[in-house]
């Protein structure tokens, strides 16, 4: 028992250490010290509806801001920190570590043990960052005295048992070969805002006392907490006021102020932190079962899928990986080794480097996007083709229809363009790329036959929304097959993986196409962003990325 935790010691101390050295890291601590300046600032934090009358907001109390960064921290966490948290196997994996470690007699609960416990490490060191920046805005901005106890407490009791539940999911994900890759990422996104959309099942006009314990069990964000905690403080300062749903963002200038001072917190809330960690722990665990050191067979859920038919491995291909057991086989971002080029990747030979220019070039980048997809892919992108399309020709499209499929349009190439940018990193093929005749070439071309993908995949889509909305809608159409390429082209050259770039783009799909937040409208769904065209502001941000991204290049080019 004592060799296994020194173990799993030494596994999470290795594993933070590396992480710490990644500027991933520094960047997400970036984004959480701007959070605390916002919530100090008083640009956003808790604050409640009232039907007939101004919204109620808090005074910036330590106590408030306690509560308000402890809030912000675990919304950030449970967003944006499943994708910080990844990577850890396949950094592991693309050095060699994980056949290094079954030498070692390390079991896999063990080691996968100590990467929660760095997870954890990387929760702790959230929660300080965002605790010191809001007690240092808050003897800035804040009322009263700062209390450097009230504000840090809640952030960490807040936020580190929500790391600790992201973290095993995002190492369960990371052992399934079907949910390394970038279904992984949009399955986890929506099952975070089913957590986030599930305190709107609580009645509007419950009290505290009345709220159901199915709502609290899922307040993975504090919202029902802030609720339970402030609403005698609410009645004390707003006359008549009986109930209202807690929200997180800015509740306006004419908002009614309430102070809260502080004051016991609920023990259902202690429990559904626990019931987070236990959660957490047992995911954990459960992960052990599909992990499989070599990242061959994907484990149990390899071994099902390769009974279904949903496996793309061509036979002669799995008997090769059988007999050799050190080539990679997964064709997802989080299995590849930069040791070696993937079996998905096209490269000229040497003879043939300039055959062909920038055509050839071009061609080869439209290969290497659309190889290796998996075929409900290639259907569900064949039927967004060709169904609207006919819809279109026999004059049945509705400009609602045309909304919702340029919605879905937007998301369902993301498989494709998600692979822009970082592939010539992941699989090790920078050097050669650098070198080559067409350095600049190859990254227009991959940007040029992401746009290219896009449109076939959306020309239906596209066909009912002119149809319906005029030329109007090519405004929209233009930021659709602009912007997402040129955004995964810089992400993925600066970072060398897709993460950065599906993190920022599915928070803008879904505040923009899916839920009609005009000002994050890239592909003109709404009528009020296409007017006053803010899909062209995004084609024309897209267009400076790829300028950026090409002199980035040539940058490093002429370095070479």
């Amino acid at each position: 028992m004592r060799t296994d935790v020194r173990r799993a010691y030494h596994i999470a101390r290795a594993d933070i250490i590396a992480r710490v050295r990644s500027r991933k890291l520094l960047i997400f601590f970036a984004v959480v010290i701007y959070v605390g300046y916002l919530i100090n600032s008083g640009s956003f934090g808790v604050f409640y509806t009232v039907s007939n009358g101004p919204n109620v907001n808090g005074a910036l109390t330590s106590h408030l801001v306690g509560l308000n960064a402890g809030m912000a921290g675990s919304a950030v966490m449970l967003l944006a920190g499943f994708y910080v948290l990844r990577g850890s196997l396949e950094r592991d994996d693309r050095h060699g570590h994980l056949p290094v470690l079954t030498s070692s007699q390390t079991s896999k609960p063990v080691y996968l043990l100590g990467k929660l416990l760095s997870n954890i490490a990387v929760g702790v060191l959230t929660a300080a960052v965002l605790a010191g920046a809001a007690v240092v805005n808050h003897s800035i901005y804040g009322v009263g005295a700062t209390d450097p106890i009230a504000i840090s407490w809640p952030v960490f009791v807040m936020v580190v048992p929500l790391t600790m539940f992201v973290g095993a999911v995002a190492l369960l994900f990371d052992t399934i070969n079907l949910l390394a890759g970038t279904l992984g990422r949009i399955a986890y996104f929506f099952g975070a805002i089913f957590l986030l959309s599930a305190q709107s099942v609580r009645p509007e006009t419950a009290v505290p006392a009345a709220v159901p314990t199915t709502v609290k069990a899922l307040d993975i964000v504090g919202l029902t907490l802030a609720y339970d905690l402030t609403f005698e403080s609410i009645q004390a300062a707003v006359p008549g006021f009986e109930s209202s749903f807690a929200n997180f963002g800015t509740g306006g200038s004419n908002a009614q102020t309430f102070r809260y001072e502080g004051g016991p917190w609920p023990a259902w809330f202690f429990a559904q932190r626990l019931g987070t960690v236990v959660v957490g722990l047992a995911v954990t665990l459960v992960a052990a079962l599909p992990f499989n050191w070599f990242r061959t067979t994907g484990g149990i859920v390899g071994k099902v899928r390769q009974r279904l038919p949903l496996d793309e491995t061509p036979p002669e291909t799995a008997t090769q990986t059988a007999s050799n057991p050190q080539t990679p086989t997964d064709t997802t971002d989080s299995a590849v080794s930069t040791s070696s080029v993937g079996d998905d990747v096209t490269i000229p030979p040497v003879t043939r480097r300039g055959a062909g220019g920038f055509r050839r070039v071009l061609t080869m980048e439209l290969r290497r996007l659309l190889r290796g997809q998996p075929r409900w892919w290639y259907l569900g992108a064949g039927l967004l083709a060709v169904v609207p399309t006919g819809i279109a020709l026999t004059g049945g499209g509705t400009e609602g229809a045309a909304r919702g499929l340029l919605s879905l349009v937007a998301v369902w190439p993301l498989f494709v363009w998600s692979q822009i940018g970082s592939q010539t990193a992941r699989h090790g093929i920078r050097p050669q790329v650098l070198t080559s005749d067409y350095p600049v070439g190859q990254l227009v071309g991959e940007w040029i036959a992401g746009c290219l993908i896009t449109i076939v995949v959306g020309a239906g889509a596209f066909a009912i929304a002119v149809a319906t909305g005029g030329p109007t809608a090519l405004i929209g159409v233009t930021g659709l097959v602009i912007f997402p390429p040129s955004l995964a082209l810089a992400a993925g050259l600066w970072t060398g993986s897709p993460r950065l770039f599906e993190a920022l783009y599915l928070g803008l799909w879904y505040i923009g196409p899916l839920n009609g937040g005009f000002v994050a409208d890239f592909a003109g769904v709404t009528a009020r962003g296409t007017s006053l065209g803010v899909p062209i502001v995004f084609a024309a941000v897209g267009v400076g990325l790829v300028v950026v991204a090409a002199q980035t290049r040539r940058v490093y080019t002429n370095l070479g």
